[in-house]
Parts: structure tokens; C-alpha cells; sequence
């Protein structure tokens, strides 16, 4: 029965053979080689998952494919599965990775090393994934390139020694200490060897040694480090103002413009600031508050002319206006008599103008557009409606107003001694007129003769701080000094037709 079956096989596949010129390999059981079971087996005649084929007539080359090929009995004969790289373990398993050597050593692949100008920097990746920039490799240097072919470019620590002998170290300047760093500057980007100077410094960072010539920023720096700072602004640190005049004028000086670090500007906050209530009403006190241009403006036409603090006096048959204070020159102080006679002043609180002739008194007062008083305009404004004896009333009291029994520097001995004007409040008339008895005495337009030099004589009024009790009366006209003569214990005081 087993032959029959064999026949039959036979007579069919002859007659394929007929129709198709391939090889034709016979399987006594039909099936496919797997090696499992002996082929013809008698259990696997029917499975043909199990069946080895058959040889075809000699002459076919051998090839690693698990069969025998040219039908001498051995598979794969001729192929070293052990060390072959292209059949490695087993057939077509080729030993190859990415520019790198490989070979095949116990049925197993190995890597031998990279192939000349790669490297294998990353284990993830198979191979050697990394071209060699420089090759042959040779040292480090500042360039932006990985000469080492290590995958990093420029390392501080495998770099050559700084060229020394470029950069500008000059003591004293922000270049001293200069040194060579390796950077990469400019665009387009290059990576050399660079002075690495102070931000002071003015250089062009493309430059390894770019200094400027000339300085061209105002920064308080010596940017050329040729050790003057700024030389170009030859302005600076000089004195400035707002532009404006008077109390309100802020004065200053040039320093360098933070902003845009070319040019000058006027700083005003170095230097005390102006007047801060200016501008404002024009008094009188050596400044120009209104800031016209002109100080203590003292022309009675001019509009913005000063005020001066005057008394109207319109009783005992009279009718004026008188200074409520001794006249002061515009730039007294408490402790200062001051020095400008530009004009006279009616003002509280500052040593009065003492020491002044007669002439200078009138002509103070004129050129404010008044006058010296008369005997008349002086008495009634110090004895007031009621024709006191004293300013304060009938009857002398100590200590009142400055004669010589006050004590001008409190504490220790009697001091007689010229005070600010009003100092002594008390010291004060009917009309609000202050130190009309003591402090100074006061010329008046009361002539009463003439010396032997033929100086005129007029009459002193009020008395003064040495000037006891008897003197200090509104009526006492016994006083009397040579207008030629400046005394420093007379005064005055002006008076005029019209209110100020």
C-alpha cells in the first residue's frame, strides 16, 4: 500500500513537471522540512509540516538558508556560522553598525572600534554618531571647534595658556588687570581670544584689543584708560543756573547726562535750591522774590515796588505814614547790620542801619520816594493821640524799651548793647510803632544850626541804648550832631505824604 501511494506521487509530479521547468523537490510524506521527525516517518506520512525535502540533481551552489542546497547530505555546508560576520549565530544575521568596525566571534557580533574621524559619544545610539570636526584630533584651542573630537568645544581646562602682551593694563584705570578670555563675540559670531575689560571700558568686543582712541561717552569713567575721565566734555563741573533770574534762579553745576551719556546737563540739586516761595510780593530783604530782575524794588512807580511796613498817622492835626521800625539796610539779619544801602527797609527782627550821616539817611529815604520826618511828624507818632510822655504811656518803666538801664545779653552783668528792631515788644507806641525811646536815636529834618566848620546841626530823636531815663521822652530834642558825622548809636527812620 506504501509503494502504491509512492507511485502515485511520482506518476503526478512527473506530470507537473511536464508543465512548469522549475526544480522540482519530492516529499515522500508531502509535507514541508522541519527537521522534527525522521522524513518518511510512518505517524507523519500525513503531515506535511514535518517532511524533509528532497535532493534535486547536483550542481546547485550551497546557500545559508537552513536547506541542502546542492544535495551532498550537509545544510549550509561551506558557511561558518561562528565567525562569519554576514551569517553570524545564524543565517543572514550581518554584523554591521554606523561607521564603525564589527566581526563576528562565537556566533556573537562585536564592536571593534570607529571607523577613522568618528566617535561614539552616545551609548544610546548604535554606532559611532559623531563626525570628528578636526582629523586627525589634535589639542584643544580657543576657536570654537572640538579639536579633540570629545563633543565639546573650547573647554576652560584643556585650553592653551592666555596670549599675554595684548590687552591695555594701565594702572589706575579700569583696564588694569586686564586679562584674555576665550569667548565667542560679533556677528557673524567668531570665537578667538579676547581682553576681557571692565565694563568702563569703551572697546568694540569684536576686537580683541579695540580700545577706542577717543573717549566718546560722559560717564564718569576713564573709557580710553589713558587716565583722565570725560575729556572730551570740558564743561564739566562748571557752574550752571535754571535760566532764571531772582528768588526763583536755581544754580548748579554740569555733570554728565545719565540719559543718553553724550552730552552735559545742569544738575540743580548740589547746590541749595531757590527761594521756595518765589516767585512772590517783593520785600525788602536784598533779594529779588518777584524775580524781575531787580531787588527790593524801590522805584514807587514800578507796580511790583515794595511795601514798606508803614504807620498812617492821622491825628494831632497831622497826616503821614512813618516806618513802624528803624530803618535796616535790605541785607541785615538779627546778628548782622548788613552792608547794601541799596534802599532802606521797615523790618522786624534785624540789627537796624546805624552809623549813617545825615545826608546818607536823607538820601536813603529818597530814593524809595520819601523823606526824613519833621520834629512835628516824629513826636506826634511817638506820643501818640494822647500826647504821651513815652511811647508806652506817662510813666517811665524800667526795662521797657532799650535805654541803659536794660540788659540786652540776659544773665550776668548789665549789658548795653544795640538790639534787633523790635525786639523789646513792649517798646511800643500807641500806633504800633516800635523803639521810637531807645535803641538808636534818629535823625530828623530839624535843623538847628551849624558848627564851626559850617557843618549843619540837626536834631537826634528817641535816644539810644546808653541814653538814660530822661532822654528816652517823645519830647526830649536836646540831642543834637553833626550831619557829616556817622555815629553808631543814630539811626533813622523815613516818612511820607502818601501810603505806600
Amino acid at each position: 500500500m506504501r509503494l502504491a501511494a509512492i507511485l502515485t506521487a511520482t506518476l503526478l509530479l512527473a506530470a507537473l513537471a511536464a508543465c512548469d521547468p522549475r526544480p522540482i523537490y519530492l516529499y515522500p510524506d508531502g509535507g514541508t522540512p522541519d527537521g522534527d521527525t525522521p522524513d518518511g516517518d510512518a505517524a507523519d506520512i500525513e503531515d506535511d509540516a514535518d517532511a524533509d525535502p528532497p535532493c534535486i540533481p547536483p550542481g546547485v551552489p550551497e546557500i545559508c538558508n537552513g536547506i541542502d542546497d546542492d544535495c551532498d547530505g550537509v545544510r549550509d555546508n561551506g558557511f561558518n556560522l561562528q565567525a562569519d560576520p554576514s551569517n553570524c549565530g545564524s543565517c543572514g544575521r550581518i554584523c554591521s553598525l554606523p561607521n564603525a568596525l564589527t566581526d563576528c566571534f562565537e556566533a556573537d557580533c562585536r564592536f571593534l572600534g570607529c571607523l577613522p574621524g568618528f566617535a561614539d559619544l552616545d551609548p544610546n545610539l548604535p554606532g559611532c554618531e559623531y563626525a570628528c570636526p578636526v582629523y586627525p584630533a589634535v589639542s584643544e584651542d580657543c576657536n570654537g571647534v572640538d579639536d579633540d573630537c570629545d563633543g565639546t568645544a573650547d573647554e576652560p581646562d584643556e585650553l592653551p595658556a592666555a596670549p599675554t602682551g595684548i590687552c591695555r593694563t594701565t594702572a589706575g584705570t579700569p583696564c588694569a588687570g586686564t586679562t584674555m578670555v576665550c569667548a565667542t563675540r560679533g556677528t557673524p559670531a567668531v570665537t578667538t581670544w579676547y581682553c576681557n575689560y571692565a565694563p568702563e571700558v569703551e572697546f568694540d568686543p569684536r576686537v580683541p584689543n579695540g580700545i577706542a582712541l577717543d573717549e566718546t561717552l560722559c560717564d564718569g569713567h576713564d573709557g580710553d584708560c589713558d587716565g583722565v575721565p570725560d575729556e572730551p566734555y570740558i564743561d564739566l563741573g562748571q557752574a550752571c543756573d535754571n535760566g532764571l533770574i531772582g528768588g526763583c534762579r536755581d544754580v548748579g553745576v554740569r555733570v554728565c547726562n545719565p540719559l543718553t551719556r553724550l552730552d552735559t546737563v545742569c544738575d540743580l540739586s548740589v547746590l541749595p535750591d531757590p527761594d521756595p516761595l518765589a516767585p512772590r510780593e517783593e520785600i525788602c530783604n536784598g533779594a529779588d522774590d518777584n524775580c524781575d530782575g531787580i531787588v527790593d524794588n524801590y522805584d514807587p512807580d514800578d507796580p511790583a515796588h515794595v511795601v514798606d511796613d508803614m504807620v498812617h498817622i492821622a491825628h494831632s492835626g497831622m497826616d503821614f505814614y512813618i516806618y513802624r521800625y528803624e530803618a535796616s539796610r535790605p541785607d541785615a539779619t538779627p546778628s548782622s547790620a548788613g552792608a547794601s544801602e541799596a534802599r532802606p527797609c521797615s523790618r522786624p527782627m534785624v540789627l537796624p542801619w546805624a552809623s549813617v550821616t545825615y545826608a546818607d539817611a536823607e538820601a536813603a529815604c529818597v530814593r524809595v520816594g520819601k523823606r526824613l520826618c519833621s520834629p512835628t511828624e516824629w513826636q506826634a507818632a511817638c506820643a501818640g493821640v494822647d500826647n504821651n510822655v513815652y511811647p508806652y504811656g506817662n510813666t517811665y518803666v524800667p526795662d521797657t524799651c532799650n535805654g541803659v538801664d536794660a540788659d540786652g545779653i540776659p544773665g550776668g552783668a548789665d549789658d548795653d548793647v544795640l538790639l534787633a528792631t523790635g525786639a523789646m515788644m513792649q517798646c511800643v507806641s500807641a500806633d504800633g510803632l516800635f523803639d521810637l525811646s531807645g535803641n538808636l536815636r534818629e535823625w530828623t529834618d530839624d535843623l538847628r544850626g551849624t558848627t564851626a566848620m559850617g557843618d549843619n546841626v540837626y536834631v537826634i530823636r528817641g535816644g539810644e541804648f546808653q541814653t538814660p531815663w530822661p532822654g528816652l521822652t517823645c519830647a526830649f530834642d536836646l540831642s543834637q550832631a553833626a550831619g557829616s558825622v556817622p555815629l553808631p548809636t543814630v539811626g533813622f527812620r523815613c516818612c511820607s505824604d502818601t501810603a505806600p
